[in-house]
């Protein structure tokens, strides 16, 4: 399978390794911010490693989408992933690979849609969020939900402390999300509000 990686920051970083590592992805193409003069080490950690493991890897701001679909199909992209990528994808990108597009969203959707999801966990002092894998529709992290992984929220969890137990389940998220997308037979979760 070949996959378009749309990602951002330590999230991203450990979809890719995941991608990197599994048995059924042939061809990895990763599109990310780079800022070269930027302080923080996990902003250009996802454009530094895949670079330096060779994969074809483009600054997301260098890019359009009409050049994306190009990539879609002359790269023969079967999936897009994507985590914290900062653009409304549109539906002819979306819809564009033969398996579809997912997201990595860091909360049990459908609760805390949009940005910084851990920040309203915390907020509002949930015991338990976690990972979630769904296809990408015309909504924010609206799209029918293929996985989901818990993590428990314990007593002096901060947005840091939660985003780091996310990337330890990453990997099991990208396995189990894989193998139901290539099951002929799997039906996704149809999301109801919150």
């Amino acid at each position: 399978m070949n996959v378009l990686l749309m990602a951002n920051w330590g999230m991203g970083f450990e979809i890719f390794k995941a991608l990197h590592h599994h048995p059924d992805i042939d061809k990895i193409i990763v599109v990310t911010k780079y800022k070269p003069a930027g302080n923080d080490p996990w902003e250009n950690i996802l454009y530094s490693d895949s670079l330096r493991l060779g994969y074809k890897t483009i600054v997301e701001d260098m890019i359009s989408f009409r050049d994306l679909l190009e990539i879609i199909h002359n790269d023969h992209i079967d999936l897009l992933v994507s985590h914290a990528f900062m653009k409304i994808l549109p539906e002819f990108i979306f819809s564009a690979p033969p398996k579809g597009s997912i997201n990595i969203h860091a909360s049990l959707l459908p609760k805390y849609r949009g940005a910084s999801p851990s920040k309203w966990v915390l907020k509002n002092k949930e015991i338990k969020t976690g990972l979630t894998c769904h296809y990408i529709d015309k909504g924010i992290d609206t799209g029918d939900i293929i996985s989901q992984v818990d993590i428990e929220v314990e007593q002096g969890d901060t947005v840091a402390s939660l985003i780091e137990k996310g990337k330890r389940k990453v990997n099991l998220l990208i396995n189990v999300s894989l193998s139901l997308i290539n099951d002929a037979s799997f039906v996704p979760k149809k999301q109801v509000s919150a």
